[in-house]
Order: C-alpha cells, then structure tokens, then sequence
C-alpha cells in the first residue's frame, strides 16, 4: 500500500510517496498523479518524486515512473526522483534506467 502526499517547495511541485508501491496499487496512484498533473499542467514546471518513505517499488512502479516521465516531458516539464533507496536503486539498475531518470540525493539538490 502507498500513500502520497503533495508539498509545497518553491522550486517544484513535490509527492511525497509512503510505504510500498507495487501491483496492486499502481493503478490508483497512477490516475490520482496523472489527474494532478493534467489538472496543474500550465503550472508545473518540474515534478519530484520524493522517495524518502518509500520502501518498495516493482517494476509496475518503475513503469509509472517512466510513464509520468514521458508525460511531463511533453507539457515541457522536468521529473526528479529523490532520495531512492538502495533497493529501489537496484531495481533501477537492474532494468537499466538508473541513467533514464534523474536521481538526486534530496529535494534541494534537484536543480
């Protein structure tokens, strides 16, 4: 199960995600992200996918991930992922899209 909660940041627009994502909550945080996106699309500039709480992703994650991506690169806007564990770095790694996302140690380090 995942929770999710939006923050304020003056550079960004920051989730926060909790706990685990995977098969079977993908689906609904998917369409509240896309929702957020598509309803803030002339303000969002970059997103940042703070991971600090986050203790588990699977490949149906990485692939939201890689969706909200593509998405936000075609309103013109930037995705950071932020503070990923070590196994989630794995799991990125081992899919080979560690270089595909831009990954920084926290949200003030995301440019």
């Amino acid at each position: 199960m995942v929770e999710f909660e939006f923050q304020d940041h003056p550079r960004h627009e920051v989730v926060a995600l909790t706990g685990e994502v995977d098969l079977y909550c993908v689906g609904d945080l998917k369409k509240e992200l896309i929702q957020h996106i598509d309803q803030n699309r002339e303000r969002i500039k970059s997103l940042v996918i703070d991971m600090t709480a986050l203790k588990y992703m699977d490949s149906s994650g990485i692939a939201l991930m890689a969706n909200l991506q593509k998405k936000l690169k075609a309103i013109g806007a930037k995705m950071y992922l932020v503070s990923v564990n070590s196994d989630i770095m794995n799991v990125l790694r081992l899919s080979a899209l560690d270089s595909f996302f831009s990954i920084h140690e926290n949200v003030d380090a995301a440019p």
